[in-house]
């Protein structure tokens, strides 16, 4: 048996594998994010009935990225190469909001009394220029300790080509320092760009106490329960060790949102959709993700806080728009939907828990979409004379009535979550169109068909056990490990077989790196991509290449990729390569693919909801109880017991053979 187990803001998620990969047991409990590893325990230990002993834990969890939008974590300094002590107080002459006449820059993680210059200086090639002044280094740290500094953070020029003046300091630091958290920049990211190497390095330095901290509590928790290893999924959607985590726990930023798009793309794939977007709508918030033959967008570009995170994500665009997120007036008077949230604590005001705030899933409630003996299948009985009445004031202030104010806050959430998927796919190059929406999460489903309105998408895809589909992603992941070297050069000026000989040496590097975790080679895939753009362009596009290629075809698949990007290209113009990375997996073959077990004839039961502003009767089916084949037109609610479906009139909904819900819209 495996467990996978995914922690969001309001839900955290369970889904048991048997020794078949076959699903044995599932559950959804409330997060606890003062400490989410209470809400893991609390549903390992709902599974009573169940022999954990030696069963893995597979785990998504987004503590690394709260502890840094909550800037909780250690006191941390920064070694750097002497002269460039504000690197992250210059940061880049760009701006994340254009109009904005009080703007103001980042806040870096680390404050700059606590910055220090060492003397040490290697060239672009990683040759030596000035050896590291030792003695420095030692005062460095020594000065740093003493004003408290508990983890530490370094980062020299070009030490992407040549890592040891940065290996050393961390040798100085121990002997210094012992207790010092040390993280470097050579490992973290052994790519070019100063700045945001530095910042991607502080934001790892930033996270290794809370995150080893919290795996080192579960850890313990497991090990006193009987069970095996624990792995958790890294924001590329590859699982590896915990172990490995520690060490550099800023691959984790991303960990639950990745793991449901690997859910996603496993069903969708044995649907036959290879083309799709994914959207996750659970309790805090909205993520969505364009994925292409199979294969998820990647970006080497994201943010977390407005700070800089130069690491291979899943390029996942978050909008705060999920059930828990608040209603309200913008200074202008508009109605608002999120970005705050009720979270999981209190929550939404139907949840009973001493929340008073108005919520999207309060309205949903409010138009009779959310039945409240049914929510959670039925083990959470919501309050819906709260929801009406955590609405009542707004509506009354917009001379509206609740009920109206809930189709307004459906409709609001609806548009923010299609301009998420606008940004990336339209903004990519990408047709929406073409896609299949792949909806999971508690509230991803019920808003989907409206969503896909909003696009000019026809399909939409739910899968069975929506609302664990990030649970279920862990489970079905692969290995994975992406790994990266900076070499500029021209492609004209390559030898044919260049590319390969780099490619060559970083497959040996990283061979030997994950042998040393205890994975076998012979299962691993190997992937290869360059960093490309045209001389003189300030950043490149990340084009994916056949082993072995040549200069003169990567330069030709870069043409290709800038003209869908960019709708141009400039095939007399010189092509450079940047940065070469490499992609090895293990793939994951033993899980199946989740069902709903059938049981009875199909249920329907016709009530009243809120729709155009006026009460309609609509179809409530449970989804257990439709077998393949079965049809429904909308307007039409399939509750289970993790998900809500909404079929709006205008569509149809089908149960497939593997009991995916394709819900199509008339032509």
């Amino acid at each position: 048996m495996r467990l996978g187990v995914e922690c969001g803001g309001t839900f955290t998620d369970l889904v048991l594998l048997d020794d078949a990969g076959r699903l044995a047991a599932t559950g959804k409990v409330f997060s606890t994010p003062s400490d989410p590893s209470v809400a893991v325990l609390e549903a390992i230990s709902r599974l009573e009935a169940v022999d954990l002993a030696g069963a893995p834990l597979l785990h998504g969890s987004t503590v690394a990225t709260n502890a840094v939008l909550e800037r909780r974590g250690p006191r941390l300094g920064l070694i750097v190469t002497q002269g460039f002590r504000d690197v992250l107080e210059l940061q880049r002459h760009d701006r994340d909001v254009m109009y904005d006449l009080h703007y103001r820059k980042p806040r870096p993680l680390v404050r700059r009394e606590l910055v220090r210059e060492v003397p040490e200086r290697l060239d672009a090639t990683g040759k030596p220029l000035l050896a590291l002044d030792e003695p420095a280094v030692r005062d460095a740290v020594a000065e740093l300790a003493g004003l408290g500094v508990t983890s530490i953070a370094v980062c020299f020029l070009h030490s992407y080509r040549n890592p040891a003046h940065e290996q050393r300091v961390r040798e100085i630091a121990a002997e210094v320092a012992p207790a010092l958290d040390v993280s470097l920049s050579s490992e973290v990211v052994a790519e070019f760009r100063e700045y945001e190497r530095a910042s991607s390095t502080t934001v790892d330095a930033f996270v290794k106490p809370t995150v080893d901290g919290y795996l080192s509590r579960l850890e313990r928790s497991l090990t006193d329960r009987g069970m095996g290893e624990l792995s958790m999924m890294q924001s590329n959607g590859g699982v590896v060790p915990a172990a490995y985590v520690r060490r550099r726990p800023i691959h984790v930023l991303l960990s639950g949102p990745a793991a449901g798009v690997a859910g996603a793309v496993a069903v969708a794939a044995a649907a036959g959709f290879a083309d799709i977007v994914t959207m996750d709508m659970g309790g805090t918030s909205t993520d969505v993700c364009l994925v292409t033959g199979g294969r998820p967008q990647i970006t080497t570009e994201s943010m977390i806080d407005r700070i800089p995170v130069k690491l291979s994500m899943v390029d996942i665009a978050t909008v705060g728009a999920g059930g828990g997120s608040i209603v309200g007036l913008d200074p202008g008077g508009m109605l608002q939907v999120g970005p705050r949230s009720a979270g999981a604590d209190p929550g939404p005001a139907c949840y009973g828990r001493g929340g008073a705030a108005a919520t999207v899933t309060d309205a949903n409630v409010t138009r009779g979409l959310i039945r409240p003996g049914h929510f959670l299948g039925g083990r959470h009985a919501l309050d819906p004379e709260a929801a009406i009445s955590s609405l009542t004031p707004l509506a009354a202030e917009l001379e509206r009535i609740p009920a109206q104010l809930a189709e307004d806050v459906f409709r609001i959430a609806n548009v923010a979550m299609a301009g998420a998927i606008r940004l990336v796919s339209t903004e990519r190059g990408h047709d929406p169109r073409d896609h299949t929406l792949v909806a999971y999460g508690g509230a991803g489903p019920l808003h989907a068909a409206a969503v896909a309105d909003e696009l000019g998408i026809t399909s939409v895809l739910v899968p069975p056990h929506a609302g664990l589909m990030s649970a279920y992603g862990l489970l079905s992941s692969d290995f994975q490990r992406r790994f990266a070297v900076t070499r500029v050069a021209d492609l004209d000026g390559l030898a044919p077989q260049e590319l390969d000989e780099v490619f060559a040496e970083l497959l040996a590097e990283a061979g030997k790196e994950i042998t040393a975790q205890g994975v076998d080679l012979g299962g691993v895939v190997a992937e290869y991509e360059l960093d490309l753009r045209y001389r003189g362009q300030g950043f490149e596009l990340t084009v994916q290449v056949p082993q072995g290629v040549s200069p003169g075809e990567a330069a030709g698949l870069f043409h290709e990729a800038h003209t869908l990007r960019y709708g141009h290209s400039t095939p007399d113009k010189a092509v450079q390569v940047v940065t070469y990375r490499l992609t090895l997996r293990v793939p994951r073959e033993d899980t199946a693919l989740p069902a709903v077990p059938v049981e009875g004839p199909a249920c329907r039961e016709d009530l009243p909801v809120v729709i155009g502003g006026e009460e309609r009767s609509c179809a409530f089916l449970w989804r257990a109880s439709l077998p393949p084949g079965f049809t429904a037109e909308g307007p039409a609610v399939v509750e289970e017991e993790t998900a809500t479906t909404y079929v709006p009139p205008g569509w149809t909904a089908t149960v497939d053979p593997a009991t995916n819900l394709l819900l199509t819209r008339e032509a």
